[in-house]
């Protein structure tokens, strides 16, 4: 993100590595049911709330920097956000094509790559894991990204679109749904499921939480609790631990409604926002721990080992050895020489276009 943000706050670059690390534990879930019991396996498959670290930051950090820049100008604000996202996607989403293309025969074809390198496949259902799988999560984000000084311009108007606002997207994605359920095209908003878990209309409350999360601490409310960490540390292992318990149980509509009001409601507020807080205001050991300076670097190198954590790297790196350990020390090697040789410069070029 800016890099203001990460000198101001360290600690909430660590947690960019730690938000990436939980989305690694739950694609490759290493506490197996016939060892650990189905328990502990459901507990950590649900780590998959990293993403919703993810999207709780950006909402913070994005409102931090620009919420009250008067002389804010959208060209460079796009400039940048495309600076700091698309050259490595774009890059790692070619090359996984081209990989796929002349190792399995297979890429999708031009129109699933287009829908890929141009952030629309998040909004399909049925290309959504290709390419890059994870990758449908930065269709969310750019939505945000390119919606956010209108929301910032709605919500300094008047404060209650900070709750006006993602209601209305919400009831939008139903909406929307209801519309198109039905039809074929490429799975576009087809399912309850798919709105609510994988479309900015469903995680938009997400990037909310961020953004009020911004105004408490610009406006610097002084709080006499000195928890605040801690208490967001026991709201996420109380939501991680809410949905291990829904996991064994069919899906159904209201199963999925459940699901999503834990992940995108209660986890925000009641778990992320207090530690992101706690995290700003309080000097304690996990602050010390996150802010140290291999978590930092961990930390500015997390979106490229989210992008290469499931992919050809990966695969590539299992005809040497399939060992847990080592493919996930390999992937954080390869992750930090490309962010320090590839991403960092492209990055600083591209901003002084």
């Amino acid at each position: 993100m800016e890099k203001v943000n990460q000198v101001n706050f360290p600690a909430l670059t660590g947690v960019r590595a730690v938000a990436a690390f939980m989305v690694y534990i739950h694609h490759f879930n290493p506490f197996k049911t016939e060892i650990f019991g189905k328990n502990i396996h459901y507990f950590f498959d649900g780590f998959h709330v990293g993403v919703t670290l993810f999207f709780v930051l950006s909402g913070f950090l994005i409102a931090h920097r620009y919420f009250d820049d008067v002389d804010f100008e959208f060209k460079s604000y796009l400039q940048k956000r495309i600076a700091r996202i698309y050259p490595m996607y774009f890059i790692l989403t070619s090359a996984t094509f081209i990989s796929g293309y002349f190792l399995a025969k297979s890429y999708g074809g031009f129109g699933t790559y287009f829908l890929n390198i141009s952030f629309l496949r998040g909004f399909f259902d049925d290309v959504k894991f290709s390419g890059i799988p994870q990758g449908w999560t930065l269709t969310v984000e750019e939505t945000f990204y390119f919606l956010a000084p209108l929301f910032f311009l709605l919500i300094k108007r008047n404060k209650w679109m900070l709750l006006l606002l993602p209601i209305c997207f919400i009831l939008i994605g139903f909406f929307l749904v209801q519309l198109f359920e039905k039809s074929n095209l490429h799975g576009f908003m087809n399912s309850i499921n798919f709105m609510l878990d994988y479309t900015f209309f469903g995680r938009v409350f997400e990037f909310f939480v961020g953004i009020s999360l911004a105004l408490i601490v610009k406006n610097e409310y002084g709080f006499k609790f000195k928890y605040f960490t801690i208490l967001g540390v026991f709201g996420i292992i109380v939501s991680v631990y809410l949905l291990s318990i829904l996991e064994p149980f069919p899906e159904t509509d209201f199963l999925l409604i459940q699901k999503s009001s834990i992940n995108n409601f209660f986890l925000p507020v009641f778990g992320i926002l207090p530690f992101f807080y706690g995290l700003i205001k309080e000097k304690n050991l996990i602050f010390k721990i996150l802010s140290s300076k291999y978590a930092i670097l961990l930390g500015k190198s997390s979106y490229v080992f989210y992008l290469i954590h499931i992919g050809f790297f990966r695969s590539y790196l299992e005809l040497m050895s399939t060992n847990y350990m080592f493919l996930f020390l390999s992937l954080n090697i390869i992750a930090i020489t490309l962010y320090l040789f590839l991403e960092k410069p492209m990055n600083s070029f591209l901003r002084k276009i």
